[in-house]
């Protein structure tokens, strides 16, 4: 049974993030969800935007947010995400949140799922195409232990993220 995107975004926000990295560590929340269960977290589209993958219902929530600013967090005070999904989503804390948003974009541009939904536009062109999620675009998310893997920090480029 999906959840709102707001209630897993609260839990982020809690954390303390910027919108940009909001946006990924949402990414690898519904992608890894996917890979442990076979079904969606939330029911919203994410959709593969030139800066990454980005659900934008929460794009909106925090536009005026500069998106290397850490969001408030009494913006999403009023929303609670439900116990059933906060140990899935302590794992993903784990494993992204010590990135920051360019590590994440560029790591989002490096794996196939947000590739995938690319193919045919130049770098720079706004899409509003759904990032594919499935079977295909998965097949290099292994869990390690039954766990999502650490993702050790990496020096970022900015190749796609522009310093973000």
């Amino acid at each position: 049974m999906a959840t709102d995107v707001l209630n897993i975004a609260s839990f982020f926000v809690r954390k303390g993030v910027s919108p940009l990295q909001l946006q990924k560590l949402l990414y690898y929340s519904q992608v890894w969800y996917v890979v442990k269960e076979n079904e969606k977290l939330f029911d919203q589209d994410i959709k593969a935007w030139i800066y990454g993958p980005v659900v934008a219902e929460i794009w909106e929530n925090f536009r005026y947010i500069k998106r290397t600013s850490i969001i408030p967090k009494d913006r999403l005070d009023s929303f609670d995400t439900p116990l059933l999904y906060v140990d899935h989503l302590e794992e993903v804390w784990y494993s992204y949140g010590h990135l920051s948003g360019s590590q994440l974009v560029d790591l989002t541009h490096s794996e196939l799922p947000w590739r995938s939904s690319r193919i045919g536009l130049l770098k720079n062109q706004p899409s509003h195409r759904p990032v594919i999620i499935n079977e295909e675009t998965l097949k290099y998310y292994n869990l390690v232990n039954g766990r999502i893997p650490f993702i050790p920090p990496t020096f970022s480029r900015g190749e796609y993220s522009n310093n973000a």
